[in-house]
């Protein structure tokens, strides 16, 4: 009998393969009339933005969800970066390998998705301006990197390295023999082993950033890394696998949980590290709890027990009128006007906070907005602080 692990993952497979169907194939009438535009938002920073897809190889990690004992842990990643503004080349393809899930998705789908323009540009020469911080990001399951290219590119024109990791097995991720995988954690004893195996991606990528920092050989990353300035986040089931690295690996500064709660090695270990949640107004997967015993009917809670071992500032943020998924491209694929117009609303939102959380943890600049001493439309934050006798 299965147990109660892969029943709830199960679950999530179901949320993703309806997400792929919102995300990929709505109304197609709709995206007809308009291939000729289909454009990822315009970046806000003042970098233009370049890009590689890399494809690593954990050789001390055996992949668990095959039956090969020879199969090696993949772990794909896609970088976005710094550029000067008005570079010229190649752009970048808004979802890379995609061509992968044309027998999944269907021809419509991927065709559609080939027809989004971005401005970021491929294996670009990075701002020799300064070395810069990185942000990390887990996608959640039944995802991909690419599947937030909005956000990720878009933060790093404001002067960040920016990794989407692609955990293959979690997220529908194609490794460099041109297969995706289909998310199965079935090969875990329980959720805390499999949190531990995806948190020991991020490490494993943490890694490989101070390898190309010390001597990349296409020599894009070298001495432009700032390895000491690392902040991590994660959407859904990624962010256990980001906040279970931080517990392990103290190069990381800084989390954002886009929706997401925390696990089991965090409640028993607690954070030092800032922590800034982005929890969704509408069928939220977590929530706050400081009194009493409660379960949440989807997710995981931070609530006092959590609160007693977290050991710096916590930041619970609602953007008004946001689901679980609105760190997904959610304009690209949009039914209505007003549907796009408010997922580039949130996206906007979304990238202001992030980028002052960022100037907080890397330059400890004070802020108005994470003070809550300056209002912000649409936006209800809540800020706790950490307890003063966690040990």
């Amino acid at each position: 009998m299965k147990n109660a692990f892969i029943l709830f993952k199960q679950g999530f497979i179901k949320f993703s393969a309806l997400l792929i169907i919102v995300f990929a194939t709505s109304n197609i009438e709709a995206q007809e009339k308009n291939t000729d535009n289909i454009k990822i938002m315009e970046s806000y920073g003042s970098f233009g933005v370049g890009h590689v897809f890399l494809d690593l190889i954990d050789i001390d990690r055996k992949e668990m969800a095959t039956k090969n004992p020879n199969d090696l842990r993949e772990i794909p990643i896609q970088v976005w970066y710094p550029i000067a503004k008005g570079t010229q080349g190649k752009k970048s393809n808004y979802r890379p390998r995609v061509e992968a899930f044309r027998a999944d998705w269907g021809d419509q789908s991927v065709d559609y998705i080939k027809q989004v323009q971005t401005s970021v540009i491929e294996h670009a020469k990075i701002s020799s301006d300064k070395a810069f911080g990185v942000f990390l990001f887990s996608h959640g399951w039944g995802a991909r990197s690419s599947s937030h290219t909005t956000f990720l590119s878009n933060l790093a024109s404001k002067g960040y390295i920016v990794v989407g990791i692609n955990h293959a097995y979690m997220g529908k991720v194609v490794l460099s023999n041109m297969q995706f995988t289909e998310p199965d954690d079935s090969q875990f004893k329980n959720q805390e082993e499999a949190n531990k195996y995806y948190a020991d991606d991020v490490i494993f990528v943490i890694n490989h950033l101070k390898q190309l920092n010390r001597n990349d050989p296409n020599g894009l990353f070298t001495n432009a890394v700032k390895l000491n300035n690392i902040i991590a986040g994660g959407h859904s089931s990624g962010f256990p696998a980001v906040s279970g690295a931080a517990v392990i690996d103290h190069r990381i500064k800084g989390l954002i949980s886009f929706d997401s709660g925390v696990p089991k090695v965090v409640r028993r270990n607690g954070l030092e590290v800032p922590l800034l949640l982005f929890r969704a107004e509408k069928d939220s997967y977590t929530d706050l709890f400081f009194r009493g015993i409660n379960v949440h009917p989807k997710g995981t809670i931070y609530n006092v027990d959590f609160f007693r071992v977290h050991r710096a500032d916590f930041y619970d943020l609602v953007i008004s009128d946001t689901t679980h998924s609105s760190i997904y491209d959610g304009y690209i694929f949009a039914e209505t006007e007003e549907e796009r117009v408010l997922s580039l609303r949130n996206h906007k939102i979304i990238f202001n906070w992030t980028s002052e959380f960022l100037t907080v943890v890397f330059d400890g600049t004070p802020s108005q907005l994470l003070e809550n001493k300056k209002d912000e439309p649409f936006t209800k934050l809540r800020v706790i602080n950490a307890f003063k006798n966690n040990p």
